[in-house]
């Protein structure tokens, strides 16, 4: 199979599965994969963005060779489905020490601005959470941006899972 060709027929769920099928635990194939995520055309890239975010929940061993290479795309201020995706990954993986202080700022950027996306703003509070598990000292500035988008109410989801971060952040605190 060649993946770009796939990406680029369709954007679905059921083109995206073929495609995660066919990557499966194959390094060389996820390799075929990341790069059209870091190059590819928009079309494919939302595929890819949505295969790699599977994969990586999967098969996390894969996505490791690429996380400083993830948040250098996330600086470039990608399309929405990329930081989604992107910021997905980060929830099922071990944040390594290299990239958590720029994954940190870009999370917590992601908390702020009235521009992102519930979805990547979500996916962001799981990431700061995990990131003050290691350092209780940035504990209280993620509690205080999560508190008011709590307070907002922007969605269900969204005060949702910020309620369930908080109560992990006020056990790191205590």
């Amino acid at each position: 199979m060649d993946i770009g060709q796939q990406l680029s027929r369709e954007t679905s769920r059921r083109n995206w599965d073929k495609v995660i099928a066919y990557v499966g635990e194959d390094d060389e194939r996820f390799a075929e994969l990341i790069h059209i995520f870091f190059i590819g055309e928009t079309k494919s890239i939302i595929g890819t963005s949505q295969a790699v975010g599977v994969i990586s929940e999967k098969q996390p061993r894969l996505i490791r060779p690429y996380v400083i290479d993830l948040v250098a795309y996330l600086k470039s201020n990608p399309i929405d489905a990329v930081k989604r995706n992107t910021m997905r990954v980060f929830q099922f993986i071990d944040i390594p020490e290299e990239i958590e202080g720029d994954l940190f700022d870009i999370a917590m950027n992601y908390l702020k601005s009235l521009d992102t996306a519930i979805a990547i703003k979500a996916f962001a509070m799981t990431s700061l959470r995990k990131i003050s598990a290691k350092y209780p000292e940035l504990a209280q500035e993620v509690i205080f941006q999560i508190e008011i988008l709590v307070k907002e109410e922007v969605s269900k989801g969204l005060t949702s899972r910020g309620n369930h971060e908080l109560a992990k952040l006020y056990k790191l605190l205590n």
